[in-house]
């Protein structure tokens, strides 16, 4: 088998599960400078990739490196684009959605070394939590949790003070909301799998077994790590990331278990360690910095920008990582084919029909709904004793 490089022979990564083992050398030589040797080359794998016939470069870009072409902004990309494909001859009506569709798959590439398989993982992910969007009266009025209901005085609120006493559009901007905090729900984990699945990183696998904070080499061989970067140089040593959206994420209280988690794993394995924020632009108000700094006196903490430099490896990670979300967006949308719109107006006839064969305001029938039940299932003294005769039988 493979054998990491750059690394003692004594360090205890060797010891972990060898399918991490293996990813973790793949990913030593999983970066684009490795794969492609020219910004040229990068080029006629984009064409490729998109169908497009081979370019010829103008003389500047021959001597450009993959890296340093790749590794640009999506706006410069464009604009490059356009000059090569104007240079090539390209009619001016086709060159605006050529250079858009070429950068955009650049950008694919400099991130992943295959593109589609991303994409299309992260698609069977949304795909799954678009099944949980409302779609009927009754996913809206209660969700999975039966606690969940529809509150009625906030739809009172909103359609009031919002959408100046229009029903249709307080119900649409209840149904989008539901739908936000299940994405929201969904991002969380999605980030850490997606700046996993780029080159040169490794995601770590979610822990398994009774105790999931004591390191096992074959279960849980890095607790409190969600990426892992292999070195790629002499010099260099393995890099543990734990990763968080926001800086608000995680409670302070939590800031000392994380904090502990990652200096263990750099005092056991000799690697250097980041807690990051994806999302911010401030360390200022970040609720679990401190916590994780007293735990870990060498941990390297970041926010927005300076977190996607160190695990993207470029200068445009925030960039990368919304293509790929881009991508997959759509493609999830034309599978799922869920229509806020339509969905919409199902459910507010539905409403409407409820409210009128009741002989109910609109509101008045929500609440009702959302308030009424039978006194076993509202008051405690009942609820209990029916409880507990149910967990006799």
């Amino acid at each position: 088998m493979p054998q990491l490089e750059y690394l003692d022979a004594n360090n205890p990564i060797h010891r972990v599960n060898p399918q991490i083992l293996s990813k973790l050398v793949s990913a030593q030589w999983d970066l684009l400078d490795k794969e492609y040797k020219t910004g040229i080359s990068v080029i006629n794998r984009v064409c490729a990739d998109l169908g497009l016939k081979a370019l010829k470069m103008p003389s500047k870009y021959a001597s450009l490196s993959a890296q340093k072409f790749a590794n640009q902004n999506f706006s410069s990309l464009n604009s490059v684009f356009r000059e090569i494909l104007e240079f090539n001859g390209i009619a001016s009506t086709a060159i605006v959605t050529q250079a858009f569709q070429m950068a955009f798959r650049s950008q694919l590439l400099l991130a992943f070394h295959d593109p589609d398989t991303a994409v299309n993982a992260v698609k069977t992910k949304i795909v799954s939590v678009i099944n949980d969007f409302p779609r009927s009266m009754a996913d809206l009025e209660c969700g999975r949790n039966k606690g969940d209901v529809l509150d009625p005085y906030i739809l009172a609120a909103a359609q009031i003070l919002l959408f100046c006493g229009e029903f249709s559009l307080a119900i649409n901007s209840v149904i989008s909301h539901k739908a936000i905090m299940i994405i929201e729900g969904l991002m969380g984990h999605l980030h850490e799998d997606v700046i996993g699945m780029m080159r040169g990183n490794v995601r770590v696998p979610e822990p398994r077994g009774e105790d999931q904070e004591k390191i096992d080499y074959i279960s849980n061989p890095f607790p409190g790590a969600d990426m892992l970067q292999p070195p790629t140089k002499p010099g260099q040593r393995l890099r543990f990331h734990q990763i968080k959206s926001k800086t608000g994420s995680a409670k302070g209280g939590d800031g000392k278990r994380l904090g502990q988690q990652l200096a263990f794993l750099q005092d056991h394995y000799h690697g250097d360690i980041y807690y990051h924020a994806l999302i911010g632009n401030t360390l200022r108000g970040h609720r679990s910095k401190t916590g994780v700094e007293k735990a870990a006196p060498n941990v390297i903490v970041l926010v927005g920008d300076a977190s996607f430099k160190e695990l993207t490896r470029t200068v445009v990670g925030p960039e990368l990582l919304l293509r790929l979300y881009q991508a997959s967006f759509m493609e999830a949308s034309k599978e799922s084919g869920y229509n806020l719109d339509t969905i919409s107006k199902s459910i507010i006839k539905a409403f409407v029909d409820r409210a009128g064969k009741e002989g109910e305001s609109f509101l008045e029938n929500i609440l009702y709904h959302a308030t009424s039940g039978p006194v076993e299932e509202q008051d405690n003294r009942v609820f209990n004793k029916i409880g507990h005769r149910a967990r006799a039988k």
